[in-house]
C-alpha cells in the first residue's frame, strides 16, 4: 500500500493513495474497526481518506505515527472482509429533460439509453457535493457526456444524471450541471432519521425502469412511512 500523509489544517489528517489498491471504502472500515485514540471521523474521496481528530487527544505526528503502524497490518490479501456487499436498486422513470438531447448527441434512441443507463452496475465511490449524493462508477463508455456549458439553477430531488464518465442522484433540490435522464422516488437523505444517508460509499447501485404509475405507487410507499427499504436494498454483510 502506497500512500502520502499530510496535515489537513490543525484537526485532520489526509491521506493520499498513490495507487488504486486497496480500495478506499475498505481502508476507511479497517480504520474504522481499530479506533485510534482521539480520531473523530474517517471520510473516504475518490483517491484519499481524511481522517479527523480531537487536539490534545493526539496530534499531526502522533496520528502519523500510529497509522503506520496499524496499515501496517492491513490485510491486502483479504480484502473482501472490509468491504460492503449490499445492492441498492432505485426504481427509475426516464423523462428527464435531457433524454432526447443524449439521444441526439450518441446518435442512439432513448430506449437504447435507457437499456444502457439500467444495464450498469455502479459502485459508489463517495458521497458528495450535497448531502448524501452518490458519486457513481461504471458509467457505460457509450453514454459518457460532458457536464451542462451552463448548470441549472433548481434541479429537484430524486433526479438521475449523467456528469463526465459517473452517473449520480441528487439527494435534495439544487443547483446542478448534470445531464439529467430520469428520477426516482426513493430518497436518499432523509434528515430526520438515525442513518440520514440511503447509500453508503462501497455500496452497489442498480437503476430499474419504471413507468409513471409504478413511480407514484413509489411516492406513496415512502410518504407512508412503509418499510419500503426492504425492497430497495439486497444486504449480504455478515455482522
Amino acid at each position: 500500500m502506497n500512500y502520502i500523509v499530510q496535515p489537513l489544517g490543525d484537526q485532520a489528517v489526509r491521506m493520499e493513495m498513490e495507487d488504486s489498491s486497496p480500495p478506499i471504502r475498505s481502508i476507511c472500515a479497517f480504520l474504522t474497526s481499530h479506533p485510534l485514540k482521539g480520531v473523530v471521523d474517517i471520510v473516504g474521496g475518490l483517491s484519499s481518506v481524511t481522517i479527523f481528530y480531537e487536539y490534545p487527544a493526539t496530534n499531526f505526528y502522533s496520528l502519523k505515527e500510529h497509522l503506520a503502524a496499524l496499515l501496517e497490518n492491513f490485510p491486502e490479501d483479504n480484502v473482501a472482509a472490509f468491504t460492503n456487499t449490499r445492492t441498492v436498486y432505485l426504481p427509475t422513470l426516464y423523462d428527464g429533460p435531457d433524454l432526447s438531447q443524449l439521444s441526439s448527441t450518441h446518435n442512439m434512441t432513448e430506449e437504447t439509453i435507457i437499456r444502457l443507463h439500467t444495464g450498469g452496475t455502479y459502485e459508489v465511490t463517495m458521497l458528495g457535493f450535497l448531502p448524501g449524493f452518490p458519486y457513481l462508477t461504471g458509467l457505460p463508455e457509450s453514454l459518457e457526456t460532458p457536464r451542462l456549458s451552463t448548470p441549472r439553477g433548481k434541479v429537484e430531488a430524486g433526479s438521475v444524471g449523467i456528469g463526465g464518465n459517473q452517473t449520480g442522484v441528487y439527494p435534495i433540490a439544487s443547483p446542478g450541471g448534470w445531464n439529467l435522464i430520469g428520477r426516482t422516488p426513493i430518497p436518499l437523505f432523509s434528515p430526520g432519521e438515525k442513518e440520514p444517508f440511503l447509500l453508503q460509499a462501497g455500496d452497489t447501485v442498480r437503476f430499474q425502469a419504471i413507468s409513471e404509475k409504478e413511480y407514484n405507487e413509489w411516492l406513496e410507499k415512502v410518504q407512508q412511512q412503509t418499510d419500503w427499504k426492504k425492497e430497495v436494498i439486497d444486504c449480504h454483510e455478515e455482522n
